[in-house]
């Protein structure tokens, strides 16, 4: 007699652990997507959040580069009209001190000329006074000369007037012999003497005539070299001031212009996080089967 075989029936306890270890394994396979799943919100949320603070900070470092180029530039502009102005207020001040020292110089100048013309005149004026004395003193020195020549032939006149009238008065009162002629003799040789006498007188004062010229001469000289001492040197022509130049603007560089590459690159969003897969579910589900259950 045939029939269907009989399974024998499973232990209880044993397919409750079964199934318990079954049921924690399709759990498990859940609760992992579930926390993947959070996690990949959560890492997507913060990547959201990231984007939105670099997108915020590019703005701000974008916006600082156009506000410190403009600053640079405001400076720049302010520096080189500065300079400017700098320049212009050195020329001035150098042209006021040029125009200063031209008036001292023409001054000083004019000073120097008038000077000169001055000493010119006092040392003409010296001169001819110096000749004019040395003229004088030869004058007198003529005169005085002139009144020893007129003295002394007034008085060899009146020598031989006496000795004429000496000799006559002889001639009458002695009579012819010795006596007469040694008396006559006595009367010449007093008049030679005499003559003699006033000889030596106008050599004398020729001498001294001649010598007086010189020292009136040699004494012209000395004044007129004394003169020509404190004669004053011609000044010449005192040199210009030097004239100024422009005073050089100093070049000044403008800050570097802002190109593409200054600015930061926009943010880029993180590459989005996936939770948990299905199909891990169902291979953590299949793995939960037990071993008995598949034969």
């Amino acid at each position: 007699m045939t029939g269907t075989p009989i399974i024998p029936s499973a232990d209880p306890l044993s397919t409750a652990l079964n199934i318990g270890s079954f049921a924690l394994g399709v759990f498990g396979a859940f609760g992992k997507k579930s926390s993947a799943d959070k996690q990949a919100k959560a890492q997507n949320e913060f990547n959201k959040r990231q984007f939105e603070y670099d997108t915020i900070l590019t703005d701000n470092q974008n916006k600082k580069i156009d506000s410190d180029y403009a600053y640079a530039y405001e400076g720049y502009e302010i520096n080189k009209a500065w300079q400017e102005k700098l320049a212009k207020l050195t020329d001035e001040k150098n042209l006021r001190k040029y125009n200063y020292d031209l008036q001292i110089r023409n001054a000083q100048q004019l000073s120097a000329e008038k000077a000169y013309a001055k000493s010119e005149r006092l040392f003409k004026g010296q001169l001819g006074y110096n000749q004019q004395a040395a003229e004088h003193a030869r004058e007198r020195s003529i005169i005085k000369q002139r009144e020893i020549k007129q003295k002394a032939a007034f008085d060899n006149e009146d020598s031989i007037v006496k000795a004429i009238e000496a000799e006559g008065q002889l001639a009458v009162l002695s009579q012819a012999g010795r006596s007469s002629t040694k008396a006559l003799v006595s009367l010449r040789a007093k008049r030679g003497r005499s003559e003699a006498k006033l000889i030596e007188s106008l050599m004398s004062s020729r001498r001294d005539f001649a010598l007086t010229l010189k020292e009136i001469s040699r004494d012209q000289y000395g004044a007129d070299l004394a003169a020509f001492a404190n004669r004053m040197l011609k000044p010449g022509e005192l040199p210009m001031p030097i004239s100024p130049i422009a005073t050089p603007i100093p070049e000044l560089q403008a800050p570097k212009e802002i190109e593409e590459h200054d600015y930061l690159p926009d943010p880029i969003m993180g590459v989005k996080a996936t939770g948990g897969s299905w199909l891990q579910v169902a291979s953590g589900v299949a793995n939960a089967i037990p071993a008995k259950w598949l034969a």
